[in-house]
């Protein structure tokens, strides 16, 4: 039962610096000769993230000339582009976890 008295000291003492911490502005100003620091505000920290997602920008050009591509080929090779690119992707992910499989079961092994 000796907690409780400590309990109850904390407590008032919380509350007895309460009306303090209550009347406290919320906002200080700086002093005269403090300079702000230079703030970038967040949303030019996301404007390329979301300047990313677009397709209308020239995102792909760092790889290849999306647009020359486009006014290349035909709507359905470009289709079947994809599924090509999506079905290579795929048997690379299956190779990778065979591989994956062959060395845990090396290593369970010991070689």
């Amino acid at each position: 039962m000796m907690l409780r008295p400590a309990l109850i000291c904390s407590l008032a003492a919380f509350v007895a610096a309460a009306p303090a911490a209550i009347a406290a502005p919320a906002f200080v100003p700086l002093p005269a000769a403090a300079r702000p620091l230079p703030v970038e505000p967040a949303r030019s920290m996301l404007k390329n993230f979301l300047d990313a997602l677009s397709d209308d920008d020239d995102v792909h050009d760092d790889h290849y000339d999306w647009k020359d591509y486009r006014n290349s080929t035909s709507r359905k090779e470009r289709i079947r582009d994809y599924y090509e690119m999506q079905r290579q992707d795929q048997k690379d992910y299956w190779k990778g976890q065979k591989e994956m499989q062959k060395r845990a079961i090396k290593a369970q092994r010991g070689w």
